[in-house]
C-alpha cells in the first residue's frame, strides 16, 4: 500500500465520469468535501496487498492516525489513487481495502469517509504548510 496523506484547510471533490471498475453510488454521493481543515489519503493498494487486505487496511490506519494526531485533525477523507504505484491490486481488493480502512477510521472515533471508487473525478484542495503536512508512506503486508 502506498499513501500520501496531505493536510489541509478543505478538501472538495465531484466525481465526473464512471470508469468499469466504479462503485456504483447515489447521484448525492457524486460530489461532497471537508470545509474544515482535513487530512486528504491518497490511497494504492497493490499486488502484494492481495496477500492480507486486512493486514495492510489496519497497519495503513495506524500510519494515518499517527499523522492525524500529529496535526490535530478529526477529518479524514479516503481518496483511491492508483496513480501512486506500477503494481496495482486488482480493482475488488482495493476496494475491500479502502471500505474497511473507512471502517477501522470511524471505529476510532474519526471522521472518516471516503471518495467514491473507481470514477473520473476533479477535486480541490489547499494544503498547509509545514514539515508534516505532506507525507508519503509505503505500507506492507509482512
Amino acid at each position: 500500500m502506498r499513501v500520501l496523506m496531505l493536510h489541509a484547510d478543505y478538501f472538495k471533490y465531484e466525481a465526473v465520469e464512471k470508469t468499469r471498475v466504479s462503485e456504483e453510488v447515489d447521484e448525492n454521493e457524486r460530489w461532497g468535501g471537508v470545509n474544515e481543515p482535513v487530512l486528504v489519503v491518497f490511497v494504492c493498494s497493490e499486488k502484494i496487498d492481495e496477500r492480507d487486505p486486512t493486514l495492510v487496511a489496519k497497519r495503513t490506519v495506524e500510519s494515518v492516525i499517527d499523522i492525524a494526531k500529529q496535526v490535530k485533525v478529526r477529518n479524514i477523507v479516503l481518496h483511491s489513487f492508483a496513480h501512486l504505484s506500477d503494481s496495482l491490486s486488482s480493482p475488488d481488493v482495493a476496494k475491500r481495502v479502502i471500505n474497511e480502512m473507512a471502517q477501522m477510521l470511524k471505529s476510532s472515533g474519526y471522521c472518516g469517509s471516503k471518495t467514491p471508487f473507481g470514477w473520473r473525478d476533479s477535486f480541490e484542495l489547499r494544503t498547509k504548510s509545514h514539515p508534516v503536512s505532506k507525507v508519503s508512506r509505503k505500507v506492507v503486508p509482512e
